[in-house]
C-alpha cells in the first residue's frame, strides 16, 4: 500500500473493525500466506491493551495499531505486551506457541523499520485510506448498494405492461405473444424485461419460454376488470409494499425507492421540489452521474422514474414541482427502516 501523504482523520478503533471482519486484508498486510483468525481485540494485558491478536498456522500474531507515524515508544509497547504474552503461557492461560509481534503505521523510515527488526517486530506501513476504501468495495451490503444503480429500459409507465401480463395467463410463448400484442418485437422485448425487473414474470433472454411469478399471478388477480389496463388501488398496493421491502431487488426497483427518497430529502431544502433539483440530486443519489451525462438523458430518466412513483401514489406532481404524498412520506420511513435490516443482516465482509 502506499505512503500515507496527508492527515487522515480516522480512529484506530475504526481500522481495526475492518481488519477484524476481513481476514484477507490483515493476511494482506501482514504479508502472510493464508488468512489469520482473530483471537482477541483490546485485550487487557498488565502492561495495556493489546490492539489485536491472531493464530495463523503455529503462531500467534501480536498486532500493534497506530494511525500514526512510527515512535520508538512503539517498540517498547510492543515488547511489553509480548512480555505479558509469554506469562501468560508460562501459566498455562494461552497457548504455547512461537509469538511473532508487529506494529502498524502509517509511515517509517527504513532506519525506524531496522530498529524494530532489531527486536524481531516487524514493522508494516498502511495506508487508513486503502483500509477504508476496501472496506467500503468488500462490505456486502454496501457493495450491494453501490453496485445496483437504475436501468433505462424506455417503458414510461408500469400499467404499460398489463396486457403483456394478462396475455401470458393464457400464452407461454413469446412468438405467441408478439403475435396477439402486435408492435415491434424490440418493444416487446423492453415490456418483458421491465416485468422481469419488477419480479411478475419468469423469463431469460433468447428464451421462448415466459409465465407469471407467483407474485405476478398476484398482481393479475388484483385488477380491476371494468379497467384492467390502469392499475387497481389493490395492484397499487402490492407493488408499493414490494418495492418498500425489497429495495435492492432490481434496478427498476431501486431506482424507483431512490427518486422517492430523492423528494423526500430535496424537501429539507425547499418544498415542493423543483424538477429541476430532482434531476441533478436524482442522477448524483443513485449513482448514474457518469451514464446519464446528457441534459436529456438526466430528464428521461428522472421523469420515467418519477412516473412510476406517481404510478404507485408515491408523489404527486404540479407542473414542474414535486409533492410527497402521505403514502410517500410513510414508504420513505419504512423503506429506510428495511433499508438499514438488510445492512445488519448482511454485516459481514465479503473476502
Amino acid at each position: 500500500m502506499p505512503l500515507l501523504r496527508s492527515t487522515v482523520q480516522v480512529s484506530e478503533s475504526q481500522i481495526e473493525d475492518v481488519l477484524v471482519n476481513a481476514p484477507a486484508l490483515a493476511k494482506t498486510l501482514l504479508n502472510l500466506d493464508e488468512a489469520p483468525q482473530i483471537l482477541a481485540r483490546q485485550m487487557m494485558v498488565p502492561s495495556g491493551r493489546l490492539d489485536l491478536l491472531y493464530a495463523h498456522r503455529a503462531c500467534l500474531l501480536l498486532v500493534e495499531l497506530k494511525v500514526a507515524p512510527f515512535q520508538a515508544r512503539f517498540v517498547d509497547q510492543v515488547l511489553n505486551y509480548k512480555v505479558d504474552l509469554r506469562r501468560l503461557q508460562q501459566e498455562g492461560r494461552l497457548v504455547d506457541a512461537d509469538i511473532r509481534p508487529y506494529v502498524l503505521v502509517t509511515s517509517a523510515t527504513e532506519a525506524q523499520k531496522d530498529a524494530a527488526s532489531r527486536q524481531s517486530i516487524s514493522c508494516t506501513v498502511y495506508d487508513p485510506r486503502a483500509v477504508l476504501k476496501y472496506f467500503y468495495e468488500h462490505f456486502k451490503p454496501v457493495a450491494t448498494y453501490a453496485e445496483a444503480k437504475p436501468i433505462d429500459i424506455g417503458i414510461w409507465n408500469i400499467h404499460l405492461i398489463h396486457a403483456l401480463l394478462y396475455a401470458i395467463q393464457d400464452i407461454r410463448q413469446v412468438p405467441g405473444l408478439r403475435q396477439a400484442l402486435g408492435g415491434s418485437p424490440r418493444t416487446l422485448y423492453n415490456k418483458m424485461k421491465f416485468a422481469v425487473e419488477l419480479r411478475l414474470i419468469h423469463w431469460r433472454p433468447n428464451s421462448d419460454q415466459v409465465s407469471l411469478t407467483d407474485f405476478g399471478a398476484q398482481y393479475v388477480s388484483a385488477r380491476d376488470p371494468s379497467l384492467p389496463e390502469r392499475m387497481s388501488k389493490a395492484q397499487i398496493d402490492l407493488l408499493r409494499n414490494f418495492v418498500m421491502r425489497n429495495p435492492y431487488e432490481s434496478p427498476i426497483v431501486l431506482g424507483i425507492a431512490s427518486v422517492v427518497e430523492s423528494v423526500f430529502t430535496l424537501a429539507k431544502n425547499t418544498y415542493p421540489v423543483p424538477m429541476k433539483h430532482l434531476i441533478a440530486y436524482f442522477t448524483l443519489h443513485c449513482g448514474k452521474h457518469f451514464d446519464w451525462q446528457t441534459p436529456k438523458a438526466k430528464y428521461n430518466a428522472t421523469r420515467m422514474y418519477s412516473n412510476y412513483a406517481l404510478d404507485l401514489e408515491l408523489i404527486a406532481k404540479a407542473g414542474d414541482t414535486v409533492y410527497l404524498t402521505p403514502d410517500g412520506i410513510r414508504f420513505t420511513l419504512q423503506m429506510q427502516l428495511h433499508k438499514g435490516l438488510k445492512m445488519v443482516e448482511g454485516l459481514r465482509l465479503g473476502d
